[in-house]
């Protein structure tokens, strides 16, 4: 078979990824277009009661499900026969549901003490008591989702994960309204899981048989349990800020933080969907091409790179205008956070390129000590610069800890497996994006218009900056805008500048 050119590639990686990212923007989106409503109903202090609970519903889900969802993907691809995946996925499935049964009642009957001892401000009933079972709800979906995913179905996947995030928003919405606040915010997140439980489950049946092998699930363990304290270190970079910031600062200040880290947290709007079209397309890239691949699978690591700085900067430079849109006036100083958290998430967005090729050569073992390390980075950072600097450090920290994540996981991989990174391009691309940031912090503007035209011109400069430096030629530029603009060309191949 005739490896496939950059082109070609990158233009079913776009299509891919643009599906996943319209169903992310549009779920993420919808929570931005509530937010001035979120912060007219809910005080900050509610706002940071309902953040520290939402963190912990994550936090629980990536516990319950001991790691298996990657193992449902592998799974995917190394089914020899249709019937033979039912049987792996029935049991990795029933596993999962065993496991988050337990482990919620579990939480549920020790949670008291353990809120008591980490977080103080939050009682556990009803609000952390609703993020147990709320989480315990999500682990139902998983199999399905996974499964969609594998087999490149992205519109399936968009439809069925939008239409749950609007059956659950338009709950929340009406319970806050209502005069509902923290209680009423949460109380709607448990609805709506338990609605979007019922089709998860439907369509998971129909793609299993419901058998549970001890010959599945061990080797499957194996591969996922390394993963676990992955799951426990992502805690710590995940929540150990806003736990944290409950002991040296009040809940309103945690809401203000909470605020600016949601709207820094936008840029996994492209993380989230580069990752959800990337691992298919790299597992099956890897499987049919090997090693001659690899050059090809660097040129599109430059090219997501780009796309992140890029719309790292736009953000970081505009939110301060922007915040006075999106929030209340009480809520205005949370722009202060917002860049920090960019980028640490162009961190995160890169430091799933050498996890997924750690994934692929079945590395898992290294992710959760890497993760360890960063998260408690994450904790000794906070604790130390917190009570000295306020809620500003905490965002200092993530951005810290979150790039000693990407260093530490790109070593690891580099270590027992170099890949060809294009570095030149890398670097200078960074360079430019931090040094367009900074004129547009520290530049003096007369008024606010001039301010607001002045940074849109330096986001926009960053394409001919990378021109002007080298770092891409115009010949990729036009490539790329052909292939935004969903033409069929493949110029790149024709002159061979994109192999």
């Amino acid at each position: 078979m005739r490896p496939s050119g950059v082109g070609t590639a990158l233009r079913k990686l776009l299509g891919a990824s643009a599906v996943y990212g319209l169903g992310s923007v549009l779920v993420r989106g919808l929570a931005f277009l509530l937010l001035p409503l979120y912060t007219r109903y809910l005080s900050p202090a509610e706002y940071g009661l309902v953040a520290l609970t939402v963190t912990c519903t994550v936090v629980l889900g990536m516990l319950y499900p001991l790691g298996l969802r990657g193992a449902i993907s592998r799974t995917y691809y190394e089914s020899g026969t249709v019937e033979e995946r039912k049987e792996r996925v029935g049991t990795l499935w029933i596993a999962m549901v065993l496991s988050a049964t337990l482990m919620a009642l579990v939480f549920d009957r020790v949670g008291p003490a353990l809120a008591a001892a980490l977080l103080p401000d939050v009682p556990f009933h009803p609000y952390l008591r609703l993020a147990v079972w709320t989480a315990f709800l999500g682990v139902l979906g998983l199999a399905p989702l996974v499964l969609l995913q594998a087999r490149e179905r992205a519109l399936a996947f968009v439809l069925l994960t939008l239409g749950a995030a609007l059956s659950t928003t338009a709950i929340i919405v009406w319970l806050v309204v209502r005069g509902g606040g923290a209680r009423g915010y949460l109380q709607g997140a448990l609805i709506g899981a338990a609605l979007a439980a019922v089709p998860y489950i439907a369509l998971t049946l129909r793609e299993i048989r419901p058998v549970f092998r001890l010959s599945i699930l061990m080797p499957a363990l194996a591969f996922s349990l390394p993963l676990v304290p992955h799951a426990l270190a992502g805690w710590a970079l995940e929540m150990s800020d806003r736990a944290i910031l409950t002991r040296f600062l009040p809940l309103h200040d945690v809401g203000i933080y909470s605020i600016g880290y949601q709207l820094g947290a936008a840029m996994g709007l492209v993380t989230t969907a580069f990752n959800a079209a990337w691992v298919p397309f790299l597992f099956g890239t890897l499987k049919e091409e090997g090693e001659a691949a690899h050059p090809k699978v660097a040129r599109l690591v430059t090219y997501f790179a780009m796309a992140l700085c890029f719309l790292g900067l736009g953000w970081s430079l505009l939110v301060e205008h922007a915040i006075i849109i999106i929030a209340a006036p009480e809520y205005r100083d949370a722009y202060r956070i917002t860049p920090w958290v960019v980028g640490a998430y162009v961190f995160g967005g890169l430091y799933l390129v050498p996890t997924n090729l750690l994934f692929w050569r079945r590395r898992t073992r290294v992710i959760p000590l890497v993760t360890v390390v960063a998260g408690a980075a994450n904790i000794g950072l906070n604790l130390w610069l917190v009570p000295r600097y306020g809620a500003i450090a905490a965002a200092w920290a993530t951005l810290a800890a979150y790039g000693m994540l990407l260093v530490l996981t790109w070593w690891s991989a580099e270590r027992l497996h170099p890949f060809p990174y294009e570095y030149r391009r890398l670097g200078l691309m960074a360079g430019l994006a931090l040094a367009l940031f900074l004129t547009g912090t520290f530049l003096p503007f007369p008024s606010t218009t001039l301010e607001v035209g002045g940074r849109v011109l330096l986001w926009l400069a960053f394409p001919f900056g990378l021109v002007l430096l080298g770092t891409i030629d115009r010949t990729e530029l036009a490539v790329l805008a052909r292939l935004l603009r969903g033409r069929t060309e493949r110029p790149a191949e024709q002159t061979g500048t994109i192999r």
